[in-house]
């Protein structure tokens, strides 16, 4: 787990928080599986039928993914986000996303962003936008 960067951890950590419904810091089965497909990683309901904790979340986590393109680990990232699974996630949970994690960004700069990532205005930002947006402004 020491191959993950800060911000891998926290993505990692906020995506198993996303999943842990009840908040026990355990995901049951159901759960493991649907957070770490959220993330790309593939597994079998009966790998982790024991559920996981945070630790053993991170373990599979890394031993299942070689992160090495921005662009995937972006992706991997709004997946955690995305509830639904449908490749998009509304610019209103996007906005009280970025401003639950601590002093990153107030409601105008939420939604000044929201905006920007909302390309056609329809009130929901796709995985490609916010990737392609983001990739643009760290160049």
């Amino acid at each position: 787990m020491e191959n993950l960067t800060d911000d891998q951890r926290q993505e990692f950590n906020t995506c198993f928080q996303q999943f842990d419904k009840d908040n026990d810091g355990r995901l049951n089965s159901k759960e493991a599986v649907m957070a770490l497909k959220s993330i790309g990683v593939n597994i079998q309901e009966n790998d982790v039928a024991s559920g996981l904790d945070m630790n053993g979340f991170l373990g599979v986590v890394v031993k299942k993914l070689q992160i090495t393109d921005p662009e995937d680990e972006l992706r991997r990232a709004f997946n955690c986000f995305d509830q639904e699974g449908n490749g998009f996630i509304s610019t209103d949970y996007l906005k009280q996303i970025l401003m639950s994690m601590g002093d990153i960004m107030n409601a105008q700069e939420a939604s000044d962003l929201c905006r920007e990532c909302d390309t056609d205005n329809d009130g929901y930002i796709s995985a490609n936008d916010a990737t392609k947006l983001i990739l643009s402004k760290l160049q």
